[in-house]
């Protein structure tokens, strides 16, 4: 826990040229991936590949030392890594992104690395390719299911409603092979999670008008919090509001706290801008303060909930980092770059 930077000092990075935060992450837990580069190589994109790689090994170094379930539980929570990698690639096959302006957008994990990241982005033209060049993965026959409600609707929300719900499904899984209380902090843990990508379906259903049917097809039918008759409240909400409300007062019964303070902020944020455009940071952001209530709570013995929490922790720090080094690389307001940053508020 130690080894992640402050947000302190990740707001005093944001503020430094390109040259002197290689100088000070070599003062961090990233020194030695960072000492491998040459000097006259220091650009955007070798300061990422080692971030990259830091992350990779951080990751394969706490699953080496964990027992045989959890091991197991993260090999299969790495996933959601490369789903997020798999969404990123599709939209910018949907905008017409070129692959190197593309790949500022993928942060590569262990499972999609960024040589195939890269491989898949150079060699596509649209979302059809990308989906034909993923039938060998794990992701390519549920890509394919989803062709033609993409091809009848011309948007990828049910591509990445899909993958999500393979994804977690999974994870889901491994979480019920723990037992004890590590099954019940994993439990809590990811479990914010799952909901999180449920309520992304049923907000951006309602916003763009699907039918019922469809958005109950797109659901995980798992959570511990939402009973299905509360999903299915929200599922036939009339609008957008009306279904964070419901959603927040079955949290309220529920005495489900992060999900309360969740539901609120995205009501307060739906309310301030009219549209579900901060939907994604308003998530991100709770993950984030989860994580670090779930460091707080449960460091005084070593179990699954640390492990997933500093992961968590590990993702957001890499994705910040990414954040910063691009906004300096092409010279984006210091202002916006701040707030793209995932950090607590």
């Amino acid at each position: 826990m130690l080894r992640l930077i402050q947000p302190k000092d990740m707001l005093d990075l944001a503020e430094r040229p390109l040259d002197q935060i290689c100088s000070l992450l070599g003062k961090t837990p990233y020194q030695e991936e960072l000492s491998e580069m040459p000097p006259q190589q220091v650009d955007s994109i070798s300061l990422e590949d080692a971030l990259l790689r830091n992350f990779v090994q951080t990751f394969d170094e706490i699953a080496q030392y964990s027992p045989k379930g959890i091991a197991n539980l993260l090999d299969t929570t790495l996933m959601k890594f490369d789903a997020s990698n798999v969404k990123a690639i599709l939209r910018a096959r949907s905008a017409g992104l070129a692959a190197d302006e593309a790949m500022k957008y993928v942060v590569p994990a262990r499972g999609l690395g960024t040589a195939e990241c890269s491989e898949i982005l150079r060699s596509s033209k649209d979302v059809h390719d990308v989906v034909k060049l993923l039938s060998g993965s794990q992701y390519g026959s549920v890509l394919e299911k989803m062709l033609d409600e993409y091809e009848k609707t011309g948007v990828l929300f049910p591509l990445e409603a899909a993958l999500d719900k393979c994804v977690f499904g999974r994870i889901w899984k491994a979480v019920g092979k723990l037992r004890g209380l590590d099954g019940r902090i994993a439990r809590t843990v990811l479990g914010l999670e799952v909901d999180s990508v449920n309520i992304r379906v049923i907000l951006r259903c309602k916003e763009a008008g699907v039918p019922e049917d469809w958005v109950r097809q797109y659901l995980i039918p798992v959570s511990e919090v939402f009973s299905e008759r509360e999903l299915e409240g929200a599922v036939k909400a009339a609008d957008v509001e009306s279904a964070v409300k419901c959603l927040l007062a079955a949290a309220k019964f529920n005495l489900a706290r992060d999900h309360q303070n969740l539901l609120t902020e995205l009501t307060d944020d739906y309310r301030a801008h009219g549209s579900l455009s901060g939907l994604e940071m308003v998530m991100d952001r709770g993950l984030l303060r989860t994580s670090l209530r779930m460091l707080k709570r449960y460091t005084p013995f070593f179990n699954v909930g640390v492990v997933l929490a500093f992961l968590n922790l590990k993702w957001f720090e890499l994705r910040n980092l990414r954040t910063i080094i691009t906004g300096r690389q092409e010279d984006v307001p210091l202002e916006r770059t701040k707030e793209l940053l995932i950090l607590p508020c």
